[in-house]
């Protein structure tokens, strides 16, 4: 993980400074922004197979890519961005689209391009430009186009891509591959992809789709209307189809769902920050809604009542300090003990 930042710097060098980071990090660069005085700004920079992956921080700021810049440096890529906090205006191929939060539209190093931005925080990944272009029906017109959270195609292109601001340096060759392949797909479907490309993808999308399914279950697991016929309309699919992209896998949907509410309910019960609240509540927290049906299918996943798995797993006992006395033997300073109810 490679990082540069302005902020340990003297205030009057932080733009000049952010200037050649900008350069080096990306691409050529003409960044300007109008106020200049203090530019606090960060990059955080990994690599996976040479694919720089990229979270940047800074200030309102207009960066183009000129005819002077393609000069400088003729790289040819394609830079994935995704807006993380702030709007982006993004122009090329005579086309503008605006970009919001957890959006994300491409660019292509090889012609002129605007990014006009408030200030804003990008994931931006850099692709090769021949690993994404044979993938593309028409190149040229999927730059500066939205790609949002719609339901579909794009909700999982966009699910795909923020997964790469945790994933490792170190995960093994193979993986990153199939990581960078399964990304360039995704996008190519959600712009437009050849034939060849749709024959090819079907596994991977199939997958992908499963695991943004996965990710609003998790994110959606406190609402007691999680249901399959909810997430499938959630997702443009129907409840048969959803049935079936998790027959591949070794839950079901409903097994998933259930699965992630008694993890949940679990980790609540022996967190010494809820142990005020009853059983009951937490079971309610995390979308149960039928109280001796959370009763049961926590005691048949954990082989005891959700009250015997608090008081046999949560923190019960403080340490007690101890003190020498003048004889050299340990004496107690106190103690204390936590019953969680």
């Amino acid at each position: 993980m490679k990082t540069w930042t302005t902020t340990d710097r003297p205030k009057a060098e932080q733009y000049p400074y952010w200037r050649e980071v900008l350069c080096e990090a990306f691409t050529a660069l003409n960044p300007i922004a109008e106020a200049t005085e203090s530019f606090a700004s960060t990059v955080h920079q990994k690599s996976l197979l040479g694919i720089s992956v990229t979270d940047v921080e800074s200030k309102a700021q207009s960066v183009y890519r000129g005819a002077h810049e393609i000069v400088r440096n003729p790289g040819e890529f394609f830079f994935l961005n995704m807006q993380l906090e702030g709007n982006c205006l993004v122009r090329q191929d005579g086309r503008e689209a605006l970009i919001r939060p957890n959006e994300l539209s491409i660019v292509d190093s090889t012609r002129c391009y605007d990014l006009i931005f408030e200030d804003w925080r990008t994931l931006s990944i850099r692709l090769p430009r021949q690993l994404l272009l044979p993938r593309l029906t028409a190149p040229n017109a999927s730059t500066a186009v939205r790609i949002y959270d719609d339901g579909s195609l794009g909700t999982v292109a966009l699910s795909f891509m923020r997964s790469f601001l945790q994933c490792p340096e170190t995960i093994p060759a193979e993986a990153q591959r199939t990581l960078i392949d399964t990304l360039a797909t995704l996008l190519a479907l959600a712009l437009g992809a050849t034939a060849e490309t749709k024959d090819r993808s079907q596994a991977a999308v199939r997958q992908a789709l499963r695991n943004s399914i996965i990710s609003h279950v998790r994110a959606n697991i406190s609402s007691p209307d999680l249901r399959i016929a909810g997430v499938a309309k959630r997702f443009r699919i129907s409840p048969r189809y959803l049935h079936k992209l998790f027959e591949e896998s070794d839950r079901s949907f409903s097994q998933t769902v259930l699965d992630t509410r008694l993890n949940r309910c679990a980790g609540d019960l022996v967190d010494p920050t809820f142990a005020s609240r009853s059983i009951a509540e937490i079971a309610y927290k995390w979308g149960f809604v039928n109280i001796p049906s959370f009763c049961r299918v926590f005691n048949q996943r954990y082989g005891m009542t959700a009250r015997e798995y608090r008081n046999s797993r949560g923190p019960r006992e403080k340490p007690v300090p101890t003190t020498s006395t003048s004889d050299g033997s340990s004496a107690s300073a106190g103690a204390s003990r936590i019953l969680l109810s």
